[in-house]
């Protein structure tokens, strides 16, 4: 990742750590939910939000505290069942585990990811499954999962 795109990254979890915890005097309006965090994240990083929005089904079913075990060791976490695998290159940004928890970051930090994958393969089927695995057996397993999610939605034809 270049120096430009390190900056600004780290300014957008910076801005999402912000409003994920508002004053306490804050009006109702201005109080960032995970959805309004969802669709601020995948503007700023460029991804379709619907897409983010059914890999957030998919991974958590909505549940910003979600901390599922896998059979190999490592965690998925938060909304968008974002693998503990990332925390070393997370880490370098000033990203730790427990702020994954925080639905506003989840939705940054998976926004980045998903960016990621499409920066790499294009807006396409393999870059949704490259979300979760470059192993093209679980990579187009889960892009199936994430399709699923989106024909059960009526958003696809």
């Amino acid at each position: 990742m270049n120096r430009i795109s390190l900056i600004a990254f780290s300014g957008a979890i910076a801005t999402a750590a912000a409003h994920a915890q508002p004053a306490l005097n804050a009006r109702p309006e201005t109080v960032h939910t995970p959805n309004t965090c969802l669709l601020q994240a995948a503007s700023y990083h460029g991804v379709n939000p619907l897409i983010l929005r059914a890999i957030v089904y998919h991974e958590s079913r909505d549940n910003p505290n979600l901390v599922l075990r896998n059979t190999n060791g490592t965690e998925d976490l938060g909304l968008a069942g974002l693998n503990t695998v990332h925390l070393a290159e997370l880490a370098r940004y000033g990203i730790r585990r427990e702020q994954l928890l925080d639905g506003c970051v989840n939705m940054y930090v998976a926004a980045w990811h998903l960016r990621k994958q499409v920066s790499q393969y294009g807006n396409t089927w393999t870059a949704v499954g490259s979300y979760h695995s470059k192993t093209p057996v679980h990579r187009d397993r889960y892009a199936k999962q994430i399709y699923d999610v989106l024909l059960a939605w009526r958003a696809v034809p």
